[in-house]
């Protein structure tokens, strides 16, 4: 039998089998201002209808006809009768009536009555099975249900979002925090491929690459260069709750996905572990018994071929499967002007997920998820960018002057580089999320293993060396302190989460649980100077084991049916052993001194803690205020220059967060607004600097804590759909995020070889630009023949940026803006959609990311892709 009709078969089972039970039932009456729990998900109006009348306990009647086309919000929390079925039909143009019994009638708002459906309206009775009889007027038709329109924009209204940042569903508008989400189709037609892509978009997030496979993201300020073993990030980045550890591992290709969450500020509750500047939280579509298959082909610029597949559907009556894969190869957009060096930036990738999603009963289920990926990533460019004071004389220490004299300036996609660079990286992960229905809550766990390997070589200077290893001679000799960067990491993870979250509770939801990880990283990161003394090489072999676990709570209570408290706390324990070798193979020390392996192990504990008052001003508007703290792990100094450096710890950061906002639907939902104001008290920050010692010829690495830092600031998000098919959408945030008390405790180069102690106190913190903002618009033709087209365009705007903490000129990066646009053509039906696109499409120039070396007095950036155009086929089956 097709099993298409089967279930239709069986829907229309159900559907006669509650109206006849209605009948026969006897009559009951029932007051609107009862509250009921309701779970529901965003979903087609017809299909939330029937779940929402079987959880508040009544019957609801409507005319198929009247709510086909329609999508449902999501419904999550306690609320009284009628103002849930209120939000249910928000931005439908529908009504609601009861006729004296427990029965809801549903009808157009223009309909003229008395309450009673006309006979001329044809109705579905659906709900509870205690029913009513046959009320006098109403005509029941038993019939099938109306087919659901597809998932996305209809009636002209905003969609409702439902994200799960409090470890349940919710919709976006109800949660009382900061947040950015992103559906399937925004990521789809934004061209997302990984969270690089993520940024321009969400206010108060910054990510920049240190290197390919090496991100820096920053969220309000707060971001980590540390890059060693011993140390983490101030963002958590997780897949289906699934906490990825090493950096190295966080940046892939992302797809198959239903939603990005960006949770902006700390989140030491739920979260915890190290989520002092935020949470990205990416979740998969899951696996389901509707049989789809979607095929994309990307062809563009630069020989880039971009292959993506899914297939999912049923295996058995209670298991289903979904395997998805994505493959990109490309050639690099950065010319080599060196013989025998390939150009930069190509790339050949592969990523695959396999999910399982085994219903075992009624009660439980088990979603199983492996997945992996492998990249070859070939050589980027750094183009120097500055050149001061000894370093900026004209001779062989001045990259300026060098990448003048070779021909490589006035253009960062021409590249000086004598090595070849490479980045080769392997993922592999497997996880178990198994829910169990109890009474009257949800245990969940998740058990994951995560392993990366990452090997990565960059010509730091984007120079060749000086042919005469000797300072003071022409620049076009080369570039006397040129050198060549090696980091090969191998890490694993093993994460066990055991959660119970409430069902069923009267006024109050809440969740529970304990967390716990181990985590191993070995990193070898190697330097190689070919100028200096005939080739000086040096290693840095880092080792850290970190063991961590967690116990947290969080509770919402319902003071009135307008207002919610919440309340929650983590205890966090941590502990690091760490170990680390300096080996001096050839040369002389310019960065690594010589010393046998040391280890060091330190201990933390933290207990933070989250208050936030929330409050319904309308339906349609909430107001909210919040107190979150937030903690991240003390940690060790990576490639250490010393023996001491290496075991002498850097202590834990910890973050107060003050935050007001609000969240509205206005104009009959046509228009959303939402802002949040915040101000951030840290302690400790951590903070890596690569600084000249007295005496020294290259410069070293030391991660140390400032006194204070606060962060504050507004950001802005707006969505209008004026009328149906056009949609315009900004954000804006306004940050002011400054070190208060910090000075250095180990003295540096003066820029004249004498000893001196800066004062930071005042300067901005570093990836924390000013200003930043996106627009964007999206306008859809509608055909008759079923057919559609959609235009999009999207531009952002960064402030100007700096990388190091005395807010050197030399780490710097100017503001820019860089525009997008995307035109796609869907047959009738959707089988097929062509696009074409353009990413930066006015070729705009702009650095990402610039880090200086010699105190401050040379600099190099890495420069953002120019014009890329390409032609994108998607084919979807279901």
């Amino acid at each position: 039998m097709d099993r298409s009709f089967a279930r239709r078969a069986r829907r229309m089972a159900r559907i006669s089998c509650l109206a006849v039970a209605g009948f026969l039932a006897p009559v009951g009456a029932f007051a609107t201002d009862v509250a009921r729990d309701f779970h529901i998900t965003a979903q087609p109006l017809d299909e939330a209808l029937k779940t929402f009348a079987e959880q508040a306990d009544v019957q609801i009647m409507y005319a198929p006809g009247q709510v086909q086309g329609f999508n449902s919000p999501a419904l999550q929390g306690r609320y009284p009768i009628e103002r849930a079925i209120d939000r249910m039909l928000r931005g439908t143009g529908l009504e609601h009536d009861s006729d004296g019994a427990d029965v809801i009638v549903i009808r157009p708002a223009t309909m003229v009555s008395d309450g009673h459906a006309p006979p001329s309206a044809p109705m579905i009775r659906t709900g509870a099975t205690h029913g009513v009889g046959q009320t006098a007027g109403h005509i029941v038709a038993m019939q099938a249900a109306a087919t659901a329109a597809p998932t996305g924009r209809s009636g002209g209204s905003i969609e409702e979002v439902v994200v799960t940042a409090q470890k349940r569903e919710q919709s976006l508008q109800e949660v009382p925090m900061a947040i950015s989400a992103f559906t399937a189709e925004t990521i789809r037609e934004q061209g997302f491929s990984d969270l690089l892509d993520v940024q321009g978009h969400t206010p108060g997030l910054q990510i920049s690459n240190f290197s390919t496979g090496q991100p820096e993201i920053s969220v309000r300020g707060i971001s980590t260069k540390e890059d060693g073993a011993g140390a983490n990030d101030s963002t958590v980045v997780s897949v289906d709750d699934v906490y990825i550890a090493a950096r190295t591992a966080q940046i892939f290709d992302i797809f198959d996905l239903e939603r990005i969450e960006v949770l902006r500020g700390p989140q030491g509750t739920l979260y915890g572990r190290n989520s002092i500047g935020g949470s990205i939280n990416l979740v998969t579509m899951k696996p389901s018994d509707d049989f789809k298959i979607r095929l994309e082909q990307t062809v563009a610029r630069y020989d880039r071929y971009d292959t993506r597949g899914l297939i999912n559907g049923a295996i058995t009556d209670n298991l289903f499967g979904k395997l998805s894969f994505s493959r990109r190869i490309a050639d690099g957009y950065t010319k080599s002007l060196m013989p025998g060096v390939a150009d930069a930036h190509d790339a050949d990738s592969i990523y695959w997920r396999a999910q399982f999603l085994w219903e075992a009963s009624e009660r439980t289920e088990a979603l199983v998820t492996f997945d992996g990926g492998h990249d070859d990533v070939g050589p980027t460019n750094r183009e120097p960018v500055s050149g001061t004071g000894r370093s900026g004389n004209g001779n062989n220490l001045d990259p300026i002057a060098v990448n003048v004299a070779f021909g490589g300036a006035g253009d960062p996609f021409n590249s000086l580089a004598e090595s070849e660079g490479y980045m080769n990286r392997d993922v592999y992960g497997v996880s178990a999320k198994i829910t169990h229905e109890l009474d009257p809550v949800t245990l969940t766990s998740i058990t994951a293993v995560r392993r990366s390997e990452f090997d990565w070589l960059e010509d730091s200077e984007g120079l060749p060396p000086a042919a005469s290893g000797a300072p003071g001679g022409p620049a076009s000799d080369g570039f006397f302190l040129d050198v060549n960067d090696i980091a090969q990491e191998n890490a694993t993870q093993f994460t066990q989460e055991l959660r119970l979250s409430s069902r069923a509770f009267d006024r109050m939801d809440w969740v529970t649980g304990v967390f716990a990880t181990l985590e191993r990283i070995n990193r070898t990161e190697t330097f190689f100077f070919p100028a200096i003394a005939g080739g000086s090489l040096m290693n840095s072999i880092q080792k850290n084991e970190t063991i961590a676990w967690a116990i947290y709570g969080q509770a919402t209570y319902d003071v009135t049916d307008r207002i919610r408290f919440t309340a929650g706390g983590r205890y966090s324990y941590e502990t690091k052993d760490f170990k680390a070798a300096g080996q001096l193979e050839s040369g002389v020390p310019a960065l690594i001194q010589n010393f046998t392996q040391v280890g060091a192990e330190d201990t933390w504990t933290n207990f933070s803690s989250r208050f936030a008052l929330d409050f319904d001003l309308t339906e349609d508007v909430l107001l909210y205020a919040s107190i979150a703290e937030g903690f991240k792990s003390g940690g060790f100094t990576g490639s250490p220059s010393t023996a001491a450096r290496a075991t002498t710890p850097f202590d834990p950061e910890q973050a107060t967060n003050y935050e007001v906002g609000f969240k509205s639907r206005l104009f009959d939902q046509h228009l959303q607004a939402n802002a949040t104001a915040f101000w951030t008290d840290y302690e400790d920050l951590q903070v890596t600097e690569f600084f000249l010692p007295v005496g020294g010829l290259f410069g070293e690495f030391i991660t140390q804590n400032a006194g204070t830092a606060e962060t504050k600031g507004v950001e802005l998000e707006l969505l209008a759909v004026p009328f149906e098919g056009l949609e315009i959408g900004a954000t804006a945030a306004y940050l002011d995020a400054r070190f208060t008390d910090f000075s250095p405790t180990v003295p540096r180069d003066d820029g004249s070889g004498g000893p001196l102690i800066p004062a930071f106190a005042g300067n901005h913190l570093r990836q924390a630009p000013e200003w930043s903002a996106s627009i964007w618009g999206r306008y859809a033709w509608r055909f008759t023949s079923g057919a559609q087209m959609v235009l999009r365009v999207d531009g952002r705007y960064q402030d100007d940026i700096f990388f190091d903490p005395d807010n050197n000129k030399a780490a710097f990066t100017p503001g820019y803006d860089v525009w997008d646009s995307r035109l796609a053509y869907t047959t009738p039906g959707g089988l097929i959609e062509v696009a074409v696109w353009a990413r930066n499409m006015f070729d705009q120039e702009y650095r990402t990311h610039v880090f200086t070396q010699r105190g401050g007095e040379i600099a190099f950036a890495l420069f953002g892709a120019p014009r890329t155009y390409g032609l994108t086929v998607t084919l979807n089956y279901d």
